[in-house]
């Protein structure tokens, strides 16, 4: 499969240098800086350990967090550029993650579970070593949006769940916290900058729509102005310019992302023109508002970078002196289409049309097989980037890739998002019925031969998807899944657990325990016939080892034909890469002998 990686796959953009005026680049062990997408690229710092984010303001430091075997107990260290030395700052065994840079240089904020390991706390800390815990029960899935060095606010929100998320402004000398909008309830904030000059901030929510748009918040009257009334999208990333003149943001339009340039003195905004169509990464303004830098991932390659000049408003490749704007090489691959298939609720008969992607295999005298991979989450949404593994499907094996947003996923509208949450979780599933009934009515598709596939929630879908299906489906690849709702959200880690119950239920609930104890798919083994692939890491935090273990087991008392696989260095999914080409490569040996049958 190592010809199936993509040739196109410039060093990630990370950031601007200090003046804003070259981009940076992360070449592994050394950062890199351009200051036109057509000058010589050059080292800019150098490292004897892999660069990581985040990099402090003044660019001598960087954070970074390890784990072991992938059980997620993140220890954290601080790298010192000039001596090239690293220190430990938290103690092995504690999860502490996800450092966010005071504006300072000296001072960093980051959550742990150090205090209590079923929940998760905001720390700030300085390099020399003091410490102060200044949130309580932040939650796993908070996000610190931004740090205002003339405001001395942090903005940060706490996650209840994807639908239900509060907003914080913490003060960082006193510590005080105050909550934007506090009393109201079920509004999603996915980004918040603070605008320089003005005592106010953008904040991306859905509070007013069914989308998450872009809010101008003035925090001394507490008011908000919606700025993106008018796209029926959500707004996916934000940055803001300190010299406060201009800001960037991007939109997530069916999976594609749009580029937009907002003027912070009229609120007035403006989409590039003939932007390329992929999906936009670390979205960046340099610190004028000058020029706008990401990073463009695509179905057909793997990475490239553009930087946008807004006075001139032109779009540029970076790219290697003499290198082709288009390698031959990609061109084999095989771009994603999107579609859409028709679903039925069972309950209500409203009528639903499910995005999708495909991706179709080389034409051949017959039809394909298919193979349906679905996403994790489940509050996520595949999009079109770059996947070696379904080009070589595609390519090499003919089998047409199928990868479908169903029902719960995001990038829709939020009402789209809850309608699999709790006792509605079947209503995934019925989306997976009604992708096999398209499937039939497809003549370059056989329907006689479909795998189904996924990973973490994926993997729960694959599995009901075997329970409810299993007469229209020749296989199925378990990856880290769900067999049992139940037993999953007992053994899931502590501070994970109420987040998840919000999405699948409380089974502490008689009803909602009787109805997970009926759809999970360890309870309805015996529906399932056909052949059926697990893979699974021993330390896995989040979807318990046993999960794989008891279905496995009881697969093989049946006498189903059942192949599993553990690892006992992996934990949610597998990262080695070794072990990352075993799985890929045993899952091709497993399809070859159940799915492409001649």
């Amino acid at each position: 499969m190592g010809k199936y990686r993509s040739v196109v796959d410039y060093p990630a953009f990370v950031g601007w240098s200090l003046n804003g005026k070259k981009m940076l680049f992360n070449g592994g062990k050394v950062l890199y800086a351009m200051k036109s997408h057509n000058s010589n690229i050059r080292d800019y710092k150098n490292a004897n350990e892999g660069f990581r984010m985040p990099l402090s303001p003044n660019h001598d430091y960087f954070l970074y967090q390890e784990d072991e075997a992938g059980n997620e107990d993140y220890q954290l260290f601080l790298y010192n550029i000039a001596n090239q030395n690293s220190t430990a700052l938290t103690k092995k065994g504690d999860k502490s993650y996800d450092a966010f840079w005071s504006p300072g240089n000296d001072t960093f904020l980051y959550k742990s579970n150090k205090r209590n390991p079923d929940a998760v706390d905001l720390y700030v800390r300085s390099i020399s070593g003091y410490e102060k815990l200044i949130f309580e029960n932040f939650s796993d899935d908070c996000l610190i949006y931004d740090w205002s060095a003339d405001k001395n606010l942090i903005l940060a929100t706490k996650v209840i769940s994807e639908n239900d998320k509060s907003l914080y402004l913490i003060n960082d000398r006193t510590f005080e916290v105050e909550q934007i909008n506090q009393g109201k309830k079920n509004i999603a904030y996915s980004e918040a900058k603070f605008i320089p000059n003005q005592n106010a901030c953008l904040i991306v929510s859905d509070e007013f729509s069914e989308f998450l748009q872009l809010q101008y918040y003035d925090v001394g009257k507490k008011t908000f102005q919606t700025i993106t009334y008018n796209i029926p999208w959500d707004i996916e990333a934000l940055s803001v310019a300190k010299k406060g003149n201009y800001a960037a943001f991007s939109v997530n339009e069916n999976g594609f992302s749009k580029l937009y340039v907002l003027d912070l003195e009229t609120l007035s905004y403006q989409a590039v023109s003939d932007f390329p169509s992929g999906v936009i990464g670390n979205l960046s303004i340099n610190t004028n508002g000058t020029e706008i830098g990401l990073n463009l991932y695509s179905s057909t390659f793997r990475r490239k970078v553009f930087g946008y000049t807004i006075a001139d408003k032109t779009l540029k490749r970076y790219h290697y002196k003499k290198e082709s704007e288009i390698p031959k090489d990609s061109m084999r691959f095989t771009q994603a289409e999107t579609f859409t298939f028709p679903s039925v609720d069972s309950d209500t008969k409203e009528r639903y049309e499910i995005p999708a992607f495909m991706y179709r295999a080389r034409s051949t005298e017959k039809a394909s097989p298919v193979f349906i991979d679905f996403h994790g989450g489940p509050e996520y949404q595949i999009r079109a980037t770059f996947n070696g593994f379904y080009q070589y499907l595609v390519n090499e094996l003919g089998i047409t890739v199928i990868v479908p947003n169903i029902r719960g996923s995001n990038g829709y509208g939020k009402s789209y998002m809850k309608m699999d949450d709790g006792l509605n979780r079947e209503n995934a599933i019925e989306d997976v019925g009604a992708l096999l009934d398209w499937i039939e009515t497809q003549e370059d598709l056989d329907a006689t031969r479909v795998s189904v596939h996924g990973e973490s929630y994926g993997g729960f879908v694959a599995l009901s998807a075997l329970t409810h299906f299993s007469d229209r489906i020749a296989c199925g690849v378990d990856i880290v899944g769900i067999s049992n709702c139940v037993t999953y959200l007992k053994n899931t880690r502590g501070y994970r657990r109420d987040l998840r119950r919000v999405e699948f239920g409380d089974e502490r609930k008689p009803k909602t325990l009787s109805f997970l104890n009926k759809i999970s798919p360890y309870q309805n083994v015996d529906a399932i016939t056909v052949p059926l692939l697990i893979f699974q890491g021993k330390n896995d935090p989040r979807v318990n080892y046993q999960e794989s273990e008891q279905m496995f087991e009881s697969l093989k008392e049946k006498g189903r034909d059942v192949w599993y696989v553990l690892a006992k260095d992996e934990g949610h999914g597998f990262q080695k890469y070794s072990n990352y080409l075993y799985q890929r490569n045993l899952t091709v040996s497993f399809l070859k002998k159940h799915l492409i049958i001649e």
